[in-house]
């Protein structure tokens, strides 16, 4: 029983009694601080799901320390090879501590929206089996980061690794990473740096990236960086994900094509790019989804930009604001073997697309929403010939802009009956022979014949009179030189 409640039970008659009310106040403070000082669990709760997924929920208790013993339900409910779920969201955390052992296989800690600046070391070396660390939004530098935080426990005059697989640092405060931040963590396959300060990736940030060889999701958006070096790929073999929006790039990094025989998902969103062009993809040609959108400064898509992805199955090319031009070649040389399902173009500056941009007719979902389209016979054809207008999602269907008398329609409403047609059937070709020729056309051809032939003779005619003419008037005399000496007719 707390203090203060044997201290209302009792009375003294030697000593005097504080009033009732002040006893009934001291005692609410008293247990209050008991259940928010560190160490003290009694306001968490376990939920049980079943005997193979545990919850211990921390979450918005005002809790300032890391608890440092866990309540007795959690030994006694989860599985040896259970899952554990440990959550301390939104508390004032500052420094997390060395946490105590967690029963289970499978371990997830989340120490998401806190207030932490200092990780001791060894943190989670009583948990060896973690596989799942957030610590986002937080105020964590990158001089706190280091090696020593993910050391699992001390054995044979070495310390061993933990079984991390996901940690996600979003939304702190790091500009840099330690060269051996990932020592002890063999097994880290999804990295999330998002909403960190980095704006250039130094050259121990590259040798920590590098260095976790079996990284297979990065997510890089929004840390302002403009470029990648090429060396922060080289040691990725198994990179499968990554996300660079939200930064400053210009151009789609070259570095990602160190990865190209690995990559398959990249989200490139709300970058300063201009145009995308046959430079922009190369060398990844396993890319199965490709993301970009939010770009306002996009102008241009041009000849060839696709050309290199040769197993795209999804592109969302949506929400580029002043993206007005597609070129017909876009796709070039993937028609053959097509391979895309799926193509997103909704809410772009756009108005017209060709009719040979791809064969729409091989697409599953098409998305145009959102753009001023000009209802013309490309994309009538488009429509109705190719089969485009089947393969909209319902309540997306868009509508036209132009001309005047299809504004506002659904484009599936426009058909070819408006476009102009060709007769394209023609008369079989004969062979000629000698029983073709009618007189006239033999009378007109030696006609032809005789007038070159004497316009030949009189151009020659009137060329050697010129040449005659010119040699006995025009041409200068030449000097004749003689010799005094041997010339007789001066002596």
């Amino acid at each position: 029983m707390p203090r203060c409640l044997l201290l209302m039970s009792r009375r003294s008659s030697c000593v005097a009694s504080p009033p009732r009310p002040v006893l009934v106040l001291l005692c609410v403070v008293a247990v209050s601080g008991a259940a928010a000082g560190g160490g003290e669990t009694a306001g968490c709760d376990v939920s049980l799901q079943d005997v193979n997924n545990l919850t211990l929920n921390c979450s918005r208790r005002g809790l300032h320390t890391v608890p440092t013993t866990w309540p007795q339900k959690i030994e006694n409910s989860v599985d040896k090879d259970g899952d554990v779920r440990v959550t301390f969201f939104n508390n004032s955390i500052t420094n997390v501590t060395e946490l105590p052992s967690v029963p289970g296989n499978r371990i997830a800690i989340i120490f998401k929206s806190n207030a932490i600046v200092e990780i001791e070391d060894g943190a989670f070396s009583n948990i060896q089996r973690l596989v799942y660390l957030d610590l986002s939004n937080n105020q964590i530098s990158g001089d706190v980061l280091r090696s020593e935080i993910f050391q699992g426990p001390y054995n044979n005059t070495v310390y061993n690794s933990i079984a991390l697989e996901t940690l996600n640092l979003g939304r702190n405060q790091i500009h840099s990473l330690d060269r051996y931040l990932f020592q002890y963590t063999p097994n880290l396959t999804r990295l999330y740096l998002n909403n960190n300060p980095f704006e250039i990736l130094d050259h121990v940030t590259v040798l920590a990236l590098s260095s976790a060889t079996n990284l297979q999701v990065l997510d890089l958006s929004k840390t302002d960086i403009d470029s990648i070096p090429l060396d922060a790929f080289r040691g990725l073999v198994n990179l499968q994900q990554i996300d660079l929006s939200g930064n400053k790039f210009v151009n789609v990094p070259e570095s990602l094509s160190i990865v190209g025989s690995t990559l398959q998902y990249l989200t490139f969103n709300n970058n300063p790019i201009v145009e995308l062009n046959d430079d922009s993809f190369v060398g990844l040609s396993n890319l199965l989804e490709l993301e970009v959108g939010e770009n306002r400064y996009l102008e241009e898509v041009k000849r060839g930009t696709f050309t290199p992805l040769k197993k795209l199955r999804i592109l969302h090319l949506c929400h580029n604001s002043n993206l007005r031009y597609i070129s017909h070649n876009a796709f070039r040389a993937l028609k053959d073997k097509w391979t895309l399902k799926e193509v997103y173009m909704d809410d772009n500056n756009l108005s017209e697309l060709s009719a040979d941009l791809m064969p729409w007719s091989q697409l599953k979902i098409l998305g145009m929403t959102g753009n001023s389209w000009l209802c013309n016979c490309d994309l009538a054809e488009i429509i109705t010939k190719q089969e485009a207008g089947t393969k909209f999602k319902d309540g997306d269907i868009p509508y036209c802009a132009a001309p005047m008398k299809y504004a506002g329609t659904y484009v599936t409403n426009i058909s070819m009956a408006f476009c102009p047609t060709f007769d394209s059937t023609f008369a079989n070709k004969r062979g000629f022979s000698i029983s073709n020729l009618r007189p006239k056309h033999v009378l007109w051809s030696i006609f032809g014949v005789a007038v070159v032939v004497c316009i030949g003779m009189l151009v020659g005619l009137l060329v050697n009179t010129i040449k005659a003419f010119y040699n006995k008037k025009l041409r200068s005399q030449p000097i004749r030189y003689i010799n005094l000496h041997s010339d007789t007719s001066y002596a």
